[in-house]
């Protein structure tokens, strides 16, 4: 941090606020935080308030802002070429490429780049349609993947939401075939996972051989349901599930946009499950904070037309740059062990905090991929929606920046979620759950 003024072109957070409104259309949301500076987990807004970043900035930057090994990278690869059409050879793309391979489960070892998580997972979509000569996929119907035409159909639909986002869009929005989620604290079965048979999976299997129209595709599945309530997949869901796919001869895709670089321990999120995944699907924090997107596939499935898919900024070498750096300092600094160890150790401190707390009816998670469900009362498990947004709002007048989600956005999200840096201390993280703690006597005491 230095002593340079907190804005450049504006006088005041108050006046960027009124231009950004006369001329940015914001379609995610619409806080009013403006991000001056950012170091580690430490954010500075423009109206010099300090937070703490749980969340990684839309978990993105697992390393925390500004890493130096991220920067230096990117400087060194502005200084011999800023941009190399996808059509020629880039050595740092390639480089990253070969680094993925080494790196992923199975046979997963070409890889398809693409800018956002949607288009990659687009791009997964192409080349199982062109190995199976499918249409049809399967998803869940708490999953998100995104909201370009061709992944709204296989991201969660709750009324509220399709009154609003999807609203007129049917005309371009092919039909998926959707199954119950996993989510064993609400299971949509009713069922109890001490004898459910993991009915939920077996749902993919009927789905594959009956609900499809023309030709099933290919299942896709997230290893940790993200947007639809921070949910882990219960024990033996995903192999059941890998089992389906190889049984009935589609691929298992998996999209790991927002589970994958230590953020659920391992690099890949997979490597969890006794699985070989047979495309997987990256986003968010694989540019290392820069636009980027990637779907690896096994030989066998990595198919496509000639210009078939493509962008014009896929695989950009200063993202490749410093997804390379990144992943560097991933497996230097053990940052897998790391994730793990420290995810158990906020998840023990949040247990208590539940165990003296009537407003949290659950708490979960994988490495630092942690979800808090509010509800209004234990025994109903009434969803605590209101509650939850003050539970934001609440954080944020004590410094700390978390997010909310599930069944949907807005008001119909009442789990609160935790992503920190992977890389975060065992300081930083247990100052982020004072933080957090302080917050829910805030909202406890509203109550």
């Amino acid at each position: 941090m230095t002593d340079e003024p907190l804005l450049r072109y504006y006088a005041s957070s108050e006046e960027l606020r009124t231009v950004s409104e006369r001329y940015v259309l914001k379609s995610m949301g619409d806080e009013t935080i403006a991000v001056a500076k950012a170091q580690g987990v430490h954010v500075t807004g423009a109206d010099g308030t300090e937070y703490l970043d749980a969340i990684s900035g839309e978990w993105v930057v697992n390393l925390g802002y500004n890493h130096p090994k991220i920067r230096e990278a990117v400087d060194r690869q502005l200084g011999s070429a800023e941009y190399t059409t996808p059509v020629w050879e880039s050595e740092i793309r390639t480089r990253f490429a070969e680094m993925l391979a080494g790196l992923a489960p199975g046979d997963l070892s070409v890889t398809l780049f693409a800018i956002s998580g949607a288009e990659a997972v687009e791009g997964a979509m192409h080349m199982a349609m062109r190995t199976t000569g499918g249409t049809d996929f399967v998803c869940l119907d708490g999953a998100f993947h995104g909201r370009s035409f061709g992944t709204i159909p296989l991201s969660y639909v709750y009324p509220g939401m399709y009154e609003g986002a999807n609203k007129g869009l049917d005309s371009y929005l092919k039909r998926q075939i959707k199954v119950p989620q996993y989510y064993c604290y609400r299971c949509p079965l009713g069922l109890e996972r001490e004898t459910c048979g993991l009915a939920c999976a077996e749902m993919i299997d009927w789905s594959l051989e009956r609900a499809h129209t023309a030709k099933p595709a290919g299942v896709l599945v997230e290893t940790f349901q993200a947007n639809g309530g921070m949910v882990p997949a219960p024990d033996g869901y995903m192999e059941r599930a890998s089992e389906i796919c190889k049984s009935r001869e589609v691929p298992l895709m998996i999209d790991e946009v927002q589970t994958a670089l230590c953020r659920c321990g391992p690099i890949f999120s997979s490597e969890n499950y006794d699985i070989e995944p047979d495309i997987v699907i990256l986003g968010k924090a694989i540019g290392g904070g820069f636009p980027l997107s990637a779907a690896i596939a096994t030989p066998e499935y990595a198919n496509l037309l000639d210009w078939e898919f493509g962008f014009t900024l896929s695989g950009h070498p200063v993202s490749c740059a410093a997804a390379v750096a990144m992943l560097d300092v991933m497996e230097e600094d053990n940052l897998a062990s790391h994730s793990v160890d420290m995810g158990e150790m906020m998840l023990t401190r949040l247990r208590e905090m539940q165990d003296r707390s009537a407003l949290i009816g659950d708490v979960r998670g994988k490495g630092l991929m942690i979800g808090v469900e509010l509800v209004e009362d234990r025994t109903t498990r009434e969803p605590a929606f209101h509650k939850a947004a003050a539970m934001v709002e609440a954080c944020l007048e004590l410094g700390l920046m978390v997010g909310c989600t599930g069944p949907v956005f807005g008001e119909n999200g009442n789990t609160i979620k935790l992503k920190p840096a992977v890389n975060s201390t065992s300081d930083e993280l247990m100052e982020m759950l004072d933080r957090f703690e302080s917050a829910l006597d805030v909202v406890e005491a509203l109550a």
